[in-house]
């Protein structure tokens, strides 16, 4: 995924063209903040799992590229891995209700997280995914 957000902000990649940035601002309420991001780590929705409140991030997303997920989705950021892959966006998806990790994450490691997000958690597969 290339883009990622929350009900404060859209996070896309810097490849994204000022067509598209326009149609995507014409197509969003003015209080949702959009920001090109330059990043190594590109595709955003892969690296970065988030709601209104938090973020998880992969470990090695640049400092600048931290602040800008906190300042832009008004988050508290976390460095993170889950079920020993540093693609959190991948493998997981939050809401402000709770949030969905992938089967391989241990039970430790998802009350650690839940803990951390203050967000009950839950370890499962979507579309009849075997792993």
């Amino acid at each position: 995924r290339m883009c990622t957000g929350n009900r404060h902000g859209l996070l896309v990649p810097a490849i994204t063209t000022d067509q598209e940035l326009q149609h995507m601002c014409n197509s969003l309420p003015d209080s949702v903040k959009i920001q090109r991001v330059e990043e190594r780590l590109s595709a955003l929705g892969n690296v970065i799992s988030c709601n209104d409140y938090v973020a998880l991030v992969h470990p090695d997303i640049d400092r600048e590229t931290e602040e800008i997920i906190a300042d832009t989705l008004k988050v508290e950021v976390f460095r993170q891995t889950m079920a020993n892959n540093a693609l959190v966006g991948s493998y997981s998806v939050l809401s402000n209700q709770g949030g969905f990790v992938h089967p391989s994450t241990t039970v430790q490691e998802q009350e650690e997280l839940a803990s951390l997000l203050q967000l009950p958690l839950i370890a499962g597969t979507v579309n009849r995914g075997s792993d």
